[in-house]
């Protein structure tokens, strides 16, 4: 009888658990199908000989024109071949180059150079990322703000410094918070926990935004959890809930709604993938692999 019992309860276990999916992660290439190998573009593509799908690293090399080598910036057409190419400031001859060499910016003297001080750019290329401002009609050096100087929620506003900005407290004061910070660390700050698009405060403290908060079917897909990781909604008996499998999911959303964490089988079933790989590509190889598939399609 003890026995039946724990089986029960083991099994209410696993069918209400929540399903949670790691987005930095994917499915091994060779365990999808055609149209999931599609979806998975920026890693994987289909070999059409051996009707398998493959993991591939499309390098510089592979190129074999000048325009398709010189299309990407981490690439470069020298002696009738495509190198790897790390560029540098001194590269950025024009304003377009010199906006996609990371670390360097355009100055007021027509040169491509590493940050200097905010005055030496224009209005146009007044770097933010450097806490430069144009609001004044010239680009100048971000003023930060003190918090406590501030008595209305409608002035308290500003970066304090570069990593933590001022927010309105339930105490009636402006406050510190630090850029980033989690659901928890938002208890104090009901108006900013509300609007920060992934907490919501509940009784006297900020949680993290769950299924059953969702209050529209179009919106029910999934919540974030934490870092890289995602739970499952779904939507049944006019609400929001914990997804409890993927039975819900087609072949064209199977994939792609669990972040590649999942994969369409010849049984026509949405399951969970064998093997999961990580997502450690940098943007140009996510653009080479989406190039390569544009290959594909043109033949």
């Amino acid at each position: 009888m003890i026995g039946k019992l724990l089986i029960s309860i083991c099994m209410i276990g696993l069918t209400t658990a929540a399903l949670t999916v790691d987005a930095a992660k994917h499915c091994e290439c060779t365990e999808l199908t055609q149209t999931d190998c599609g979806a998975a573009l920026s890693y994987c593509l289909w070999n059409s000989s051996d009707s398998e799908c493959q993991e591939f690293n499309l390098e510089c090399s592979d190129l074999n024109t000048q325009i398709t080598c010189d299309a990407f910036s981490s690439c470069k057409w020298k002696d009738g071949a495509c190198d790897d190419w790390t560029p540098s400031c001194s590269d950025g001859t024009t304003v377009a180059l010199c906006r996609n060499i990371n670390g360097c910016y355009w100055n007021k003297s027509n040169q491509c150079a590493s940050f200097s001080t905010c005055a030496d750019y224009s209005v146009e290329e007044c770097p933010e990322n450097q806490f430069c401002t144009a609001q004044s009609g010239s680009c100048a050096a971000y003023q930060f703000v003190t918090c406590s100087s501030f008595t209305t929620s409608q002035t308290c506003t500003g970066f304090d410094t570069q990593t933590s900005q001022c927010a309105w407290a339930n105490d009636n004061t402006c406050k510190s918070v630090k850029s980033g910070s989690s659901c928890a660390d938002l208890s104090n700050f009901t108006n900013l926990c509300n609007n920060s698009g992934s907490c919501t405060y509940e009784g006297s403290a900020c949680r993290s935004i769950k299924c059953s908060d969702l209050p529209i079917e179009q919106a029910c897909n999934f919540v974030f959890t934490s870092d890289t990781s995602f739970t499952l909604c779904a939507w049944a008996n006019g609400a929001c809930a914990d997804a409890a499998d993927t039975s819900a999911y087609t072949q064209t959303t199977c994939y792609q709604r669990t972040f590649g964490n999942y994969k369409w089988t010849s049984d026509n079933k949405c399951l969970a993938c064998d093997d999961l790989v990580s997502n450690d590509m940098d943007s140009n190889q996510l653009i080479l692999g989406a190039f390569a598939l544009l290959l594909v399609l043109l033949e």
